[in-house]
């Protein structure tokens, strides 16, 4: 028995830990962990740190160390006029000489320090607006997740609402149709109203069956954009009337264009393609480097490099060279005709980007007043459709009205429910694209 009930209580704890219950904004904060989006723009934001690393690096001191070894397996030799060392020796004699050991061998130290390249100090501030690029491109796809997990969410709460409305009404249908087939089994309708009531419930039956299997699809499309298991219990905490009531305040502002992402990262391309003109203005200039070298090295007849008490020979360098390119074709000139017409798109780009934003915003005013007016309408009509139904129903058991009028009143109250419902849904997404349109 006791085994049974840890058993029992091994399985509620396993259930109750694979169950997910969200609000919208755990639902977004869950999902901007697991998103596959978001994880890949946070990588992009890594690895520009990187870049920024990698183009500092280029201007910081530069060690390089070199050890080499070399055995001539045969000694080279040189001619040199006979007359040179035997004065009395006939012109055109020459002599065989062989200069220098078997074993030669070599280690250095090379420094070298960057003082001035113009392409480096314009490739670094460029590497430190790629970063703030990629930075605004993991807000914009973080905002952009956000925004379509709220969609799938309140999508839920809609199928959910039209669920329960349906398998309700299907309920109560049901309950009709159990008296009228009463009433007809004691002669007091007519078989055609037991038809007609059972074909209004067989319909009303499809549209609940058809609900629940969407609302399974909304479910599941939920869980893959939060990352989840689709075969994880989801449980959503907010309700339709919840959000609606968070929403019901009607408030414009004036937009901030400046604040909206997608404006920042145009703006920031232009000023990627403004250093680009500059990165290749600067290949005019020369690179100057400075440059050091020690070193030493050893001649031997056997391979005695580790021995003491035999000599090696040091070389000690320092310098400072300057390095530009007198002509190459005219690339250079082409490259910075080029950038400067890059730096002229990014700013046609930028002027339309501004102009699309306004643009969204006034659509987005347009459709946010559209769907809040339009919600209050509906949610009027929902309460005068609601009455009329009851009223029919109460009518049609008192037998004032017929099985028809009571089945176009079911059908009616049902179409102005899904009417709401999808009035809300479209009133929640109007607020969100609205808050965006204004750069919040």
């Amino acid at each position: 028995m006791k085994n049974n009930l840890l058993l029992i209580a091994i399985l509620i704890a396993f259930t109750s830990s694979a169950q997910q219950r969200l609000s919208v904004t755990e639902a977004q904060e869950l999902g901007l962990q697991n998103n596959v989006k978001v994880k890949n723009a946070k990588l992009e934001v890594s690895l520009a740190k990187k870049k920024v690393l990698e183009t500092i690096g280029i201007g910081l001191p530069k060690i390089n160390g070199e050890v080499n070894w070399q055995q001539f397996l045969e000694i080279p030799t040189t001619v040199v006029p006979a007359n040179m060392f035997v004065p009395t020796a006939p012109e055109g004699e020459y002599a065989e000489l062989q200069f220098g050991t078997e074993h030669n061998s070599t280690a250095s130290i090379t420094a070298s320090q960057l003082l001035f390249d113009g392409s480096y100090i314009v490739g670094l501030k460029a590497s430190t607006i790629y970063k703030s690029l990629s930075q605004q491109s993991l807000q914009l796809t973080e905002q952009q997740i956000q925004d379509s997990i709220a969609a799938a969410y309140y999508n839920v709460l809609v199928a959910e609402e039209r669920k329960d409305f349906l398998k309700l009404i299907a309920e109560i249908h049901q309950g009709i149709l159990d008296e009228v087939q009463a009433r007809y089994d004691l002669g007091m309708v007519e078989d055609l109203d037991v038809d007609r009531m059972a074909l209004t419930l067989s319909n009303m039956e499809i549209q609940s069956e058809n609900m629940e299997r969407m609302t399974e699809v909304a479910y599941l499309y939920l869980k893959l954009i939060l990352g989840i298991p689709l075969e994880e219990e989801l449980v959503l905490t907010d309700s339709l009337p919840t959000l609606l009531s968070q929403n019901q305040t009607l408030k414009i502002q004036e937009p901030n264009i400046e604040n909206r992402l997608e404006f920042q990262l145009a703006e920031t391309q232009r000023k990627l393609s403004k250093l680009d003109l500059r990165r290749y203005q600067s290949q005019f200039l020369p690179s100057i480097s400075a440059f050091g070298t020690y070193s030493q090295n050893a001649f031997r007849d056997d391979f005695t490099f580790f021995d003491d008490d035999l000599r090696w020979y040091p070389t000690k360098v320092i310098g400072v060279k300057a390095t530009m390119s007198l002509f190459d074709g005219f690339s250079r000139i082409a490259k910075v005709q080029q950038a400067k017409i890059e730096l002229e798109k990014a700013k046609n780009n930028q002027s339309q980007v501004s102009e699309s934003l306004s643009l969204a915003h006034k659509v987005a005013l347009s459709n946010y007043l559209t769907a809040y007016h339009t919600q209050k309408q509906k949610s009027k009509s929902l309460e005068l459709s609601k009455k009329i139904y009851l009223k029919t129903m109460a009518k049609y058991r008192e037998g004032l009205v017929s099985s028809m009028e009571l089945s176009q009143s079911g059908a009616d109250y049902s179409q102005a429910q899904a009417d709401n419902a999808q009035a809300i849904y479209n009133l929640l997404i109007a607020k969100t694209n609205y808050n965006r349109s204004v750069g919040n």
